[in-house]
């Protein structure tokens, strides 16, 4: 469950500022998404006024004007005029966003942040959060202070020429007032020190109640770039990992000194391994330094590029140890800034971007599955100002849905991630393998292997092999001798495991009978078929050189969630698993020499609680209506021919459920007998899972599982 919902907004619809249009705005807001925001124990609006510029222009006066966030494109390019053509690139030259955009003052920030706090209150019951923004980049405001007056902070990678800031620069003085220097930045000021004390005197003014740190912000400045100041792309310098962490270290001990208020991150758009290989990044620190910060979110970049292995890969990465912080979920609805609304013209009204990551877990320190407790949306406005209907009430039942889905039980395959061993390495040895290893589970995923769910290697050790059992190991050959040896215990009782890492690394390997090995010199295939070794194939069949579904697979209620992103819908995809092959429900399925054959639309999410052991033939999984005081659900399964079947009942009904032959029935909603039929008989799988199993069945048979508890006049 989602314990907290942020709303992310720009000031656009705020296209007139006097008090009674704000009321009429910022009521319209929890109107529109009440039926997200009922029942959460939080409520947040992160509000993009400007890019953080007008934290450091602040200087205490609240009648001043600040620069905000009204372009569309590059707002620090020139702008358009009437001498420019009309289809003229946006990171040429921006637009303004309406004809005459309205003035802008701190006293009216104030004043939109107060009646958010204001109408939100009245919506939701409870207290709202309102968070202010600051961005390292040259997109969404124009900067002076960046780009003028302080450009020795920008050293990092360039947007449209604009440098980004690198957080542990020093600034060079100045003689402007700012609220928190009225006489001026004095001359070597770390800029972690500057900007925690503006910070401090603005957030408190304007009555904000936290800070978002936007775009890899006290992490790198290359945070979309693979590489940094240890990796210049051929060669890693693990003799800079000294300086350059202790460089980050104390941009947060500035910052943290002179600011109090809480911090939320957007880190960048990469892995643990490849943030600290190329930047020295140590996110495992940071998360034990007591900065109050929280864990960064999935990036949302797939929108742009369609790299969700990317996606999926960093975001587990970086929540498989937490800073007591839940896991955070943002998803990009609207764009304020560049003229799209990624819900329409990125993911074309399809909810693949919610139901993929919202499949990702963690296991934790009790080995329970965790996954998202928190919800961004970004944002809630589009680059007009413009806050559509259609664009909440078309993804909303998706990210509900998406909710009521979230895993409870380790997946089937399990990512064993060194965590602290990567973000605290001094080797070359190890910085270029887990840049590498990294991306090669990145490809792995792009290629269709279904990984999403990850332990890191710390809590590994702690938890018992049997959380395990059901799941098939993913690991880099592990940098920590503990945790090798762990993993060859698990792998003697009979535990499996496919490790990856170059092909020196795997020589020191000893694999027995349950453990695997993938080169990657040999690419993503090799884990897709070491995974064949367990039982799971994972094949497509592709028209044209495309791209391959990305796919995962979680565990909700008994039951095995498939949520599909298929980026060319002429791919048949053939799957198998160790129990059979599996029958997703509301469709049919091509058996194909014991496979399932799908041919996936763009995107998929389907439960799954049958698999059928069946050479040839059609078989489908169709729910009926139950009409029923006895049966909460009926499931008709058809085609069946001298089948092995498996069926996973729901948590409730493991060892009560009813099975008809479909030839004995007029109808699914005349089922008014159960016989005593021995044919399905309740097992538990050598993983102590509790299903079903039938051998040799031919026809259509209904699966009925019962009201948890009868119904009054049922007579049972």
């Amino acid at each position: 469950m989602f314990q907290s919902v942020t709303l992310e907004m720009s000031l656009k619809p705020f296209r007139i500022t006097t008090p009674e249009y704000i009321e009429r705005v910022c009521a319209g807001v929890f109107e529109q998404w009440k039926p997200l925001l009922k029942n959460r124990k939080d409520v947040s609006v992160l509000l993009w006024a400007s890019d953080g510029s007008e934290i450091l222009d602040y200087a205490g006066d609240l009648s001043q004007r600040f620069e905000w966030a009204y372009f569309l494109g590059t707002a620090n390019n020139p702008l358009a005029d009437e001498n420019d053509p009309p289809m003229l690139n946006l990171h040429a030259k921006k637009r303004l966003y309406t004809k005459d955009p309205p003035v802008m003052t701190y006293e009216i920030l104030r004043s939109v942040v107060r009646i958010l706090k204001q109408e939100g209150g009245k919506a939701c019951g409870c207290q709202i959060r309102v968070g202010a923004i600051f961005d390292i980049g040259p997109e969404f405001a124009v900067s002076e202070f960046k780009y003028k007056r302080h450009p020795e902070i920008t050293s990092g990678q360039k947007l449209d020429h604009f440098g980004f800031i690198d957080a542990t620069a020093i600034l060079n003085g100045d003689d402007r007032p700012y609220a928190a220097y009225p006489d001026g930045i004095p001359d070597g000021t770390p800029f972690g020190t500057f900007l925690g004390k503006q910070s401090q005197r603005f957030l408190g003014d304007m009555g904000f109640d936290y800070l978002w740190l936007s775009n890899g912000l006290g992490f790198s400045a290359d945070p979309w770039s693979r590489t940094g100041k240890i990796f210049d792309g051929q060669h890693f310098y693990p003799e800079k990992l000294s300086v350059t962490k202790k460089k980050v270290f104390d941009f947060w001990t500035f910052f943290r000194r002179e600011c109090s208020f809480p911090l939320e991150t957007r880190g960048t758009n990469h892995s643990v391994g490849i943030d600290y290989a190329t930047d020295g990044v140590p996110l495992y620190d940071l998360y034990r330094a007591g900065l109050d910060i929280t864990p960064p979110p999935n990036s949302p970049w797939a929108a742009l590029n369609g790299n969700y292995g990317l996606e999926l890969m960093g975001h587990m990465t970086r929540i498989c140890e937490l800073p007591e912080h839940p896991i955070k979920f943002r998803y990009y609805i609207h764009d304020p800034w560049w003229a799209n609304s990624p819900w329409y013209d990125r993911y074309n009204g399809q909810p693949h971007d919610i139901y993929l990551p919202m499949a990702v877990s963690r296991i934790d320190e009790n080995g329970k599955a965790e996954s998202a407790g928190t919800l961004s949306i970004l944002t809630i406005d589009n680059s007009f100002g413009d806050m559509p209907d259609a664009c909440v009430y078309e993804p909303l039942p998706h990210l509900m849905k998406a909710e009521k889905d979230c895993a409870d039980r380790p997946a089937p395959f399990v990512w064993v991630y060194p965590m602290r061993e990567y973000a605290t390495a001094d080797s070359e040895q190890l910085l270029s393998e887990m840049y590498y290893g990294d991306m090669f589970i990145c490809d792995a995923i792009n290629s269709g292997f279904p990984l999403n769910c990850v332990v890191s290697a710390d809590i590994f050790l702690k938890l018992p092999p049997s959380v395990f059992d059901n799941s098939v190991l993913i690991s880099p050959v592990q940098p920590n001798e503990t945790v090798r040896e762990r993993l060859r215990s698990f792998a003697e009782r009979g535990g499996r495991i496919i490790f990856y890492g170059t092909a020196g690394r795997l020589s020191s390997i000893d694999t027995g009978k349950t453990a695997e090995k993938a080169d990657v010199a040999d690419g993503p295939s090799s884990l897709l078929l070491a995974a064949e070794h367990f039982g799971y194939t994972f094949r497509c069949e592709r028209i044209t050189n495309t791209k391959t579904p990305t796919m995962t697979v979680s565990r909700n209620n008994n039951a095995f969630l498939f949520s599909v992103y298929n980026p060319n819908t002429t791919t048949d995809t053939l799957i198998g698993f160790p129990q059979g092959a599996p029958i997703l429900d509301c469709g049919e399925t091509e058996l194909c020499d014991g496979l399932a054959r799908y041919r996936f639309s763009r995107c998929e999410h389907r439960e799954c609680r049958f698999f059928v052991r069946q050479k040839e033939g059609v078989v489908s999984v169709k729910e009926m209506p139950p009409v029923s005081g006895y049966h909460r659900r009926v499931i008709r399964i058809s085609g069946l021919k001298n089948a092995d079947v498996l069926f996973y009942p729901e948590t409730y009904c493991v060892k009560t459920c009813g099975f008809v032959n479909a030839a004995d029935v007029k109808r699914a909603d005349m089922i008014d007998v159960l016989p005593d039929d021995q044919t399905w008989r309740p097992i538990e799988t050598e993983g102590r899972e509790q299903c079903y199993k039938a051998e040799n069945l031919t026809g259509d048979y209904y699966v009925c599982m019962p009201f948890r508890e009868p119904l009054a006049g049922s007579g049972r």
